[in-house]
């Protein structure tokens, strides 16, 4: 059980008053740690974001690929409600002009009969054989037994567990259920639908009795383009053409005209650049913010030092017009008008680029280096500091406890000298009284 202590007993002293004052004294050297720690916390808080930025940046140039982006190719439609375009940097630089003729279509063929409900049960049982022609020459068929009491669904069902090639599902015509089967990817096969001839991509035979045969609901048909003035049509079993031309896939959205144009893709550039200067400034306002008048870290060489190592790396950007240094925080920007103008010789805005990463790249760890490890001086520090105020802390909490015993003991001695002094106090007068009552008048 803890001790208790109970000030103010006699009244005579302010003890909490005393107490609060003898600790207000102590506690100045943890006033001074905390303050010490305070400004500690903020300057390694300070060197962690500067810590981040620079390693932002050096992941940058890590995964800066300026080989690709200068070997980036890009396509345009003049029309895009006709054709697009999707290139690989393989392609050449060209432009086609492409007629659409026809777009492709996936062969839809349904049951000439149907059942009256989705309940209905079929009365027989047997084999359904499916066939799938992959092209005017090649097939895979399919065998799919079905009995009495399935439902057409179970049907369905049946026939799209057992291969991947047809899709089955119902088709409603508003009276009666029917099966209705369709190609489940119309690139798998470039056969085309042929009714004169009876030539179909999917056919089927041994249905359910109740479902008669089946008709065709939409015949298959190949996508059709011609390049240029050629006379013989390309053509591809869905409306996707894959390398028409090395590394150009063409999809075809309506029939019609439209000029597709192959060229060099610079946008990677600028998207490069202007990530640059984002990670570039986003460094030099941090150190601007730690070094400025009356900031933690104002005069310190080693902060100072990284900025003025990054405006000496830019030398190959501000040789080339490309950035615009602003004289009073450092910071930089584009110059769009000559970034476009670089563009024509590719060749030197590569090497520019080139020349920029090898700089950066060679400097940034050694900068990363030293924040870190000023950084974890800082946290040492306050890890020093901490414990000097957790024993203060300690001290503190005995000391206080010893004065509040102290205090109350003097308190019990003055309470019990003043009871003391009451009674000769009490027994004079009476002493006195008694004299007095014996003397005569």
């Amino acid at each position: 059980m803890p001790n208790l202590y109970v000030s103010g007993l006699t009244g005579t002293l302010d003890t909490e008053t005393i107490i609060s004052n003898l600790l207000k004294i102590k506690q100045q050297p943890l006033n001074k740690l905390n303050q010490q720690r305070a400004l500690t916390q903020a300057k390694v808080t300070s060197l962690g974001n500067l810590y981040g930025n620079l390693n932002e940046m050096r992941s940058f140039f890590t995964n800066l690929d300026i080989n690709k982006i200068f070997s980036t190719k890009k396509a345009t439609s003049s029309n895009t409600s006709v054709l697009t375009a999707t290139v690989k940097n393989n392609a050449p630089n060209i432009t086609m002009s492409i007629t659409v003729n026809k777009l492709a279509q996936t062969e839809i063929r349904t049951t000439n009969k149907g059942v009256s409900s989705l309940t209905y049960t079929f009365s027989s049982s047997g084999t359904l054989t499916l066939t799938y022609w992959k092209d005017n020459l090649n097939f895979s068929t399919y065998d799919i037994n079905y009995s009495a009491g399935q439902s057409l669904q179970d049907l369905v069902n049946s026939i799209n567990s057992s291969q991947n090639k047809i899709k089955a599902s119902i088709y409603y015509t508003g009276t009666d259920y029917r099966l209705i089967l369709t190609e489940a990817d119309p690139s798998s096969s470039t056969k085309e639908t042929d009714t004169s001839t009876s030539s179909y991509v999917i056919e089927a035979s041994g249905l359910p009795s109740e479902l008669g045969s089946l008709e065709t609901l939409q015949n298959a048909q190949n996508a059709s383009l011609t390049i240029g003035s050629s006379t013989t049509p390309v053509t591809s079993p869905s409306n996707t053409f894959n390398n028409i031309v090395t590394g150009v896939d063409i999809t075809v959205k309506d029939t019609g005209s439209a000029t597709v144009s192959i060229s060099e893709d610079y946008s990677q550039i600028d998207t490069a650049l202007n990530s640059f200067v984002s990670n570039y400034n986003s460094v030099i306002s941090i150190i601007n913010s730690m070094t400025g008048k009356g900031a933690q870290f104002q005069g310190d060489s080693t902060i100072t030092t990284i900025k003025t190592g990054f405006v000496r790396l830019l030398n190959p950007l501000i040789n080339a017009g490309l950035v615009e240094y602003s004289d009073k925080d450092g910071t930089i920007s584009i110059n769009s008008s000559r970034l476009n103008s670089l563009k024509t010789n590719p060749e030197k805005l590569s090497e520019i680029l080139m020349t920029l990463k090898n700089s950066f790249s060679a400097q940034l760890n050694g900068w990363i280096s030293v924040v870190n490890t000023y950084k974890n001086i800082g946290e040492t520090q306050i890890a020093n500091i901490s414990k000097k105020i957790t024993d203060i802390q300690a001290y503190l909490t005995k000391y206080e406890e010893r004065l509040r015993r102290e205090y109350a003991q003097l308190e019990s001695f003055i309470d019990r000298t003043n009871q003391i002094s009451l009674r000769i106090q009490d027994f004079i007068t009476t002493l006195s009284e008694m004299t007095s009552g014996g003397k005569k008048k």
